[in-house]
């Protein structure tokens, strides 16, 4: 049973992704890492497209929809730094060359939860 089963009826997609990041922690953390990174994405588009109170930020990359105010402000620190963490953390996974660590991985997917 996943910890992201409440997603599927309302965000299939980000449902998906969420899953696919828990199950490959501990054969493929770089693909978990990429994943919880995929899922967090998905969930602040969303977030954009149905949320009139945010503002579209210079750019619609993940790092910038983040750090614009209007999120900041609605997230609150706690979620904007398990943001930050998590895009960081996949971020990492897709452009390193170094080893993503079974703990990144497990960490990027609390962090999503």
């Amino acid at each position: 049973m996943s910890h992201f089963s409440y997603l599927r009826a309302e965000w299939p997609d980000v449902h998906e992704a969420a899953t696919r990041a828990e199950s490959a922690v501990h054969p493929d953390p770089r693909t978990a890492c990429f994943y919880a990174r995929r899922a967090l994405e998905l969930l602040v588009h969303w977030l954009y497209k149905h949320d009139s109170t945010l503002h579209l930020p210079y750019q619609d990359n993940l790092s910038a929809l983040v750090h614009e105010p209007s999120f900041k402000a609605a997230a609150g620190d706690a979620v904007f730094n398990k943001a930050r963490f998590v895009t960081r953390l996949g971020n990492n996974a897709v452009h390193s060359h170094r080893a993503v660590l079974q703990y990144d991985a497990q960490t990027a997917v609390r962090e999503l939860s």
